[in-house]
Formats: structure tokens, C-alpha cells, sequence
């Protein structure tokens, strides 16, 4: 048996441990299924529900003892790639280029001739109008909500001890409720993942884990990501729906597809 063998068999025998122990759970399957298909229906409700426990047990339980736990244990080259992930939330990045193509798409239909040709050039620049409109508006009420709670950063904890909240303030140690770089990747990923449908898991994926970095390179608490994360998928929810309500629909179409 080679030593990589050696190191997966512990793996594969837990990997068929839990399957068995799935396919024994009809109940539990049932009742996550159930579960699942309510949140569907009703998602920023559900969500909603979601952040406020998750956040919750992180104000009263998790917080401070995973900042602790994590500022000890995250080193090396695994610190290293999370701070090159982390990198990804800064919202600068996904709204300059959106905010560009949706210009440009915005101008070519102002000297676009035919009627289709604006019509085709309007629906392009709302793919990346969408991402950028969405972004904006998360990010501009995560700001509003940093002023307003003033938490301080886990960083306060660590060198002087402190873990509290002074509304009002300013300042990088007083802003880390909500995450701005959490909210402002689930404001992009869910944003792309309503434009461009097919490739859904792959966003989701990544803003877990760009959020997911936030929490164990210490720089946010685990409630601070909770709730960016929140605030960007119901904002970019709710634009979404705005938008459905006057006609418009930010899901890209190939040209020749239905719609165009």
C-alpha cells in the first residue's frame, strides 16, 4: 500500500461511514429537502432567518472565541493563500470593469441607428449595469451600517483587550460590522449568478470562500460576515425583483436566443 493510500483509506472509510449513515436518515433527508425547497420559494425571507441565527449565535457564542482560536492556529502558506483569496472581496475590482462595459455598451446604443441595435446594446449593458448597481448599493448601506455600530475589529481584541461598540465612529478599528468585503463578493457572485445562471456554483463557491478568509485571517468576526453576506444577497435580491417589476431582465441572452 502506497503512503498515499495509506493517508485516504482513513478518509474514504469516514467518506462511507457518513453515506451509510445518510441513506439511513429519511427523515432528516426529508425534512432538509422540505427545508430547501421553502427557502426556493421564499429566499430573502429564509435568508434572512438564516443570518439572523447565524449571527446571532456569533455575537453571543462564536465571535471572540474563533477570532482567538484562529489568530493562533492560521499561519504559513495556508495564511498566505487566504490572504491572496481575500483579496478578491475588494470591491474596486468588480465594480470598475462593470461599471465600464456598462458605459461602453450605453454609448454604443446612443449612436446605435436601428431600433434593434439600442434594444440589443440596453440589454447588454444591463448584465454588467446589474453587477455594478448591485455592488453600489450594498456597499453604500454596509458603510452606513459601519458609522452607525461601530464595532470595533477583532485586531482590538488582540492588542488591547477590547470588544465593544462605539457608534458613530470612523476609523478602520471601528468598522467591521458588516464585512464590506463579504458583502461586496456576494453582491457580485449572486449578482453574476442572476445574469449569467449557468456557472451559479462556481460564484457561490468562491464568495464562501472569499468571506470564509475574512473570518480566519482574523480581520472580521464571524458575525461580520454573516451579516455582509446577508446584506449583499438581499440587496442584489430585491434590485432584482425591482427591476422584473418595470420589464427589465438582467439575465444575459446570446443573440438568436429568445428574448432578443
Amino acid at each position: 500500500m502506497s503512503t498515499l493510500d495509506t493517508m485516504l483509506l482513513p478518509l474514504e472509510r469516514i467518506a462511507i461511514a457518513i453515506g451509510e449513515r445518510w441513506k439511513k436518515a429519511r427523515r432528516f433527508r426529508a425534512a432538509i429537502s422540505g427545508q430547501w425547497e421553502r427557502t426556493l420559494r421564499s429566499p430573502m425571507e429564509w435568508l434572512s432567518v438564516y443570518a439572523l441565527i447565524l449571527g446571532g449565535l456569533g455575537v453571543v457564542l462564536l465571535d471572540e472565541p474563533l477570532a482567538l482560536l484562529f489568530k493562533e492556529t492560521v499561519s504559513g502558506d495556508f495564511e498566505g493563500f487566504l490572504k491572496i483569496v481575500t483579496e478578491l472581496g475588494i470591491a474596486g475590482l468588480w465594480l470598475i470593469p462593470t461599471g465600464l462595459l456598462s458605459l461602453v455598451f450605453l454609448l454604443a446604443r446612443r449612436v446605435a441607428i436601428s431600433p434593434a441595435a439600442r434594444e440589443r446594446y440596453t440589454r447588454l449593458a444591463w448584465a454588467p449595469g446589474f453587477v455594478f448597481l448591485s455592488m453600489a448599493v450594498a456597499g453604500l448601506l454596509g458603510d452606513l451600517l459601519k458609522f452607525l455600530i461601530g464595532r470595533t475589529r477583532p485586531q482590538m481584541l488582540f492588542e488591547q483587550g477590547i470588544a465593544t461598540y462605539t457608534p458613530f465612529t470612523h476609523g478602520w478599528a471601528f468598522n467591521s460590522f458588516p464585512s464590506g468585503h463579504s458583502q461586496a463578493i456576494f453582491s457580485a457572485m449572486i449578482a453574476l449568478a442572476l445574469v449569467f445562471p449557468r456557472y451559479n456554483r462556481v460564484y457561490i463557491a468562491l464568495a464562501i470562500l472569499v468571506a470564509s478568509s475574512r473570518v480566519l485571517t482574523t480581520v472580521h468576526y464571524f458575525s461580520d460576515v454573516v451579516a455582509g453576506a446577508w446584506l449583499g444577497i438581499i440587496v442584489t435580491l430585491a434590485l432584482a425583483k425591482l427591476l422584473a417589476l418595470r420589464g427589465i431582465d438582467v439575465r444575459y441572452r446570446p443573440p438568436g436566443e429568445a428574448g432578443w
